[in-house]
């Protein structure tokens, strides 16, 4: 969904706002160009947009420097932190042969920049428009900038829009009850981070190992997400939890890479490249379709072969027969503790969905990711809309996650979905069982498509004080919107 310019993003800093708008701009074509599959296009628009990145956080800089802002390092460590991400996705952009990888980390990279360039306009940027507002004429005549303003404080043309604004030039602030800040602050919980990449490893199959890890750790790091404003008081499903991640590595490393590690395309890499010089990351740019290929086919067979096995007996009745692999598989795989997470008793089913976290093909954790911010900005916009953002139709999160189950082989719509239910407070176990509805006509066809989901929908209906909490918060949410409603209608009339 294209980004609308607003008055309220407006800083008050001409230049840095024409830099905002050609920003939005920019990212609106490079959103265009990679969902027409342009690929000429989504490489110009990209080279562009990374271009005014840089310029415009090192315009930034020096304004900041200039009126001696006591947050100039904090801020320009940002600006590092996104511009590393940023170059980091271009390069592996630039590398990768196949189209459909570089589509990928496209989607990524678009996902990235909306959502850490647009966060900084609208938090960082904006306290910093308030910095200037207060430094006369701030570019020739240094001056200690203002006091930022305090949470509670809401400024006309920051977070209430044009409408708000007094007819006066003077900067006035306008003050909202406490309670009510949050409705006007923009969706807020916690991203885990990868550690940066291992090397220098003694042999070449610790260096697999590790790459093989890091892969599938990228894709698992993407449901790793934590919103302590919302509780959920059943244990999360395993992909969801960050201390099934370590286990879900070691027995990858017993059961499946000796298998892996018997290809010959793999040791001629190890032959023909300086192994010793690689991380768990650039490993992968050696990888060419061929072994990537190869990789992924002997991943599947080890998992094929943990699979249960079905059995006719005498009297005519099926049973599965567990191999003692299998029951290695789950002895690992067993929770710290019934509350770290929750992982059905491991049969083909499960063994299908763990065959899915890897895959060497494509960059599946870039288009999780996009997948990820797709649905963020879709519940900010139809549940938790801000004065400062369009409206989406009701009903656009549901439809966005059905079609990512349709999209996304394996269970990757219902772990998305999942996620959802963790990090957003209105998607509460409500909104799950209205879900649900649309996967089938029964319990039994449900299941069948989500079976981790409706595995939660059954363990929620066993807690019948979760939805009376769930539905007391909802009352909450709504009075307080009603009251904001009221507080900035009069703020609007004042002005």
């Amino acid at each position: 969904m294209a980004i609308q310019w607003q008055d309220a993003m407006s800083i008050g800093v001409p230049e840095l706002d024409a830099d905002h708008r050609a920003l939005v701009e920019l990212i609106n074509g490079f959103e265009a160009s990679v969902t027409a599959g342009d690929e000429s296009g989504t490489g110009e628009a990209m080279r562009e947009l990374v271009g005014l990145i840089a310029d415009h956080f090192s315009r930034e800089e020096n304004l900041l420097s200039g009126i001696g802002c006591p947050s100039f390092y904090a801020h320009r460590d940002g600006h590092d932190a996104v511009a590393d991400r940023i170059h980091l996705l271009r390069r592996r952009y630039l590398v990768a042969s196949d189209a459909s990888v570089r589509r990928d980390i496209a989607s990524t990279l678009l996902a990235f920049i909306r959502v850490s360039v647009m966060d900084h306009i609208l938090t960082e940027d904006s306290a910093m428009g308030r910095r200037f507002a207060a430094v006369p004429d701030a570019r020739s005549q240094p001056a200690e900038p203002a006091k930022p303003a305090s949470p509670e404080s809401v400024k006309p043309a920051s977070a209430a829009g044009k409408a708000m604004a007094p007819a006066s030039a003077q900067d006035v602030e306008y003050s909202l009850p406490p309670h009510l800040a949050h409705l006007l602050t923009r969706l807020n919980y916690t991203q885990a981070e990868l550690p940066p990449p291992r090397r220098d490893f003694e042999t070449f199959d610790s260096l697999c190992a590790e790459a093989v890890g890091r892969r599938i750790d990228e894709v698992l790091v993407v449901f790793h997400k934590d919103n302590p404003s919302v509780c959920r008081p059943l244990a999360p499903v395993f992909v969801l939890s960050p201390d099934f991640a370590p286990r879900f590595r070691q027995a990858v490393e017993v059961l499946i890479l000796p298998e892996m590690m018997k290809s010959r395309l793999l040791r001629q890499m190890a032959a023909n490249n300086d192994w010793r010089a690689m991380d768990g990351d650039s490993f992968w740019e050696s990888v060419d379709t061929p072994l990537a290929e190869d990789m992924l086919e002997r991943w599947r067979l080890a998992w094929d072969e943990l699979k249960l096995v079905e059995r006719v007996k005498e009297d005519g009745s099926r049973v599965f027969q567990v191999k003692e692999s299998t029951r290695a598989l789950r002895d690992m795989l067993q929770p710290p503790s019934p509350e770290a997470y929750d992982l059905p008793r491991i049969g083909n089913t499960e063994i299908d969905t763990l065959t899915s976290l890897f895959d060497p093909t494509r960059d599946l954790a870039g288009a999780l990711n996009a997948a990820w911010q797709r649905c963020h900005d879709l519940y900010e916009q139809e549940m938790e809309p801000r004065v400062f953002q369009q409206a989406a139709r009701e009903g656009a999160l549901r439809d966005y996650l059905l079609a990512a189950h349709q999209q996304y082989a394996a269970n990757w719509g219902e772990f998305l979905t999942l996620t959802a239910h963790r990090v957003f407070g209105r998607v509460t176990s409500h909104f799950l069982e209205r879900f649900v509805t649309s996967l089938g006509r029964t319990e039994q066809e449900r299941a069948a498509h989500m079976p981790y989901l409706m595995r939660t929908v059954h363990q929620l209906r066993d807690r019948p004080e979760i939805r009376r909490r769930e539905r007391d918060e909802e009352a909450e949410w709504q009075a307080q919107r009603r009251e904001l409603q009221n507080v900035l209608k009069g703020i609007t009339a004042a002005a």
